[in-house]
């Protein structure tokens, strides 16, 4: 579905969301960067005490591959909100990001 959906129709789905239940007071910047940090703690704890293959045999499992997904799905939707609240168009975002890390990250 990656290539099927845009990233725009998702960021409208999350505020509809939000505004349908009357959250936006709830989603500060604050609130929702904190928001984000939890839900990566979440997803952090499924690999806690794993190692590195381990933590890739892990994911072998349908049960715990889609646990993973959906604590991806949370991080996600919190920065997408936060995308929102903010005003920050996440494509340009990410491309301007990635523009500097191709310069701080040259190939060898």
């Amino acid at each position: 579905m990656d290539n099927q959906i845009k990233l725009f129709e998702l960021k409208e789905k999350v505020k509809i969301f939000v505004a349908q239940r009357n959250w936006q007071e709830f989603h500060s910047p604050k609130n929702l960067a904190m928001s984000i940090s939890i839900e990566a703690a979440e997803l952090m704890e499924h690999f806690q005490w794993l190692g590195l293959e381990e933590s890739k045999d892990y994911l072998q499992d349908a049960k715990n591959h889609d646990e993973v997904a959906m604590e991806l799905a949370d991080v996600l939707i919190y920065c997408m909100s936060f995308a929102n609240t903010c005003n920050i168009d996440i494509s340009e975002a990410i491309s301007k990001k990635m523009a500097i890390n191709e310069i701080r990250f040259k190939k060898a």
